[in-house]
């Protein structure tokens, strides 16, 4: 299956927008980096702190919060940067291009597996087994770690080849 058609379908529903919503892309994705974090880090407390009968701790409430705000802000990001995407990628150079196509393919996974997640996240709250909640944890911590990978390749886009950046012609 190629999901670069899946790029491509979402670009030319956004290209007949009269928002350029890649101009946001910088602002979105330092959150959806953030949110996911202290969501992980909420639920790894959650686990600690909850007893036999206390499942629903305030932390596990936060860390649910967090977590389906960080789904939200991720389906953004990853809209933001399919918009973005054509005109960023033909003022790099080769090699920028190369870690661009890189960048660009890991975030259609990275949407595509907090998609997934969300699902089984969504099952462990209707099933309510503790199995399933650390299933949903390891895959979230997971989930965050390439995150956090896919937050470095953006950065090395943005300081290294200046991906993104507009030059005055003064």
């Amino acid at each position: 299956m190629d999901l670069s058609r899946i790029d491509s379908a979402v670009y030319k529903v956004l290209s007949t927008s009269p928002i350029d919503l890649g101009y946001y892309h910088p602002y979105i994705v330092d959150f959806a980096v953030v949110l996911p974090v202290v969501a992980i880090f909420f639920h790894f407390i959650s686990i600690l702190v909850a007893g036999k009968d206390n499942k629903d701790t305030d932390f596990f409430k936060a860390a649910n919060l967090l977590f389906f705000a960080s789904i939200v802000v991720i389906i953004l990001a990853y809209i933001t940067g399919v918009d973005g995407s054509v005109e960023v990628r033909e003022s790099l150079s080769r090699e920028g291009r190369q870690l661009f196509d890189a960048h660009a393919a890991l975030g259609r996974y990275l949407f595509l597996g907090f998609l997934l997640l969300l699902l089984i996240k969504i099952i462990s709250l209707v099933v309510k087994k503790d199995a399933v909640r650390y299933l949903v944890g390891t895959l979230f911590f997971i989930a965050v770690l390439v995150l956090l990978y896919q937050n470095t390749l953006g950065n090395s886009l943005v300081f290294d080849y200046a991906a993104g950046v507009v030059t005055s012609p003064y």
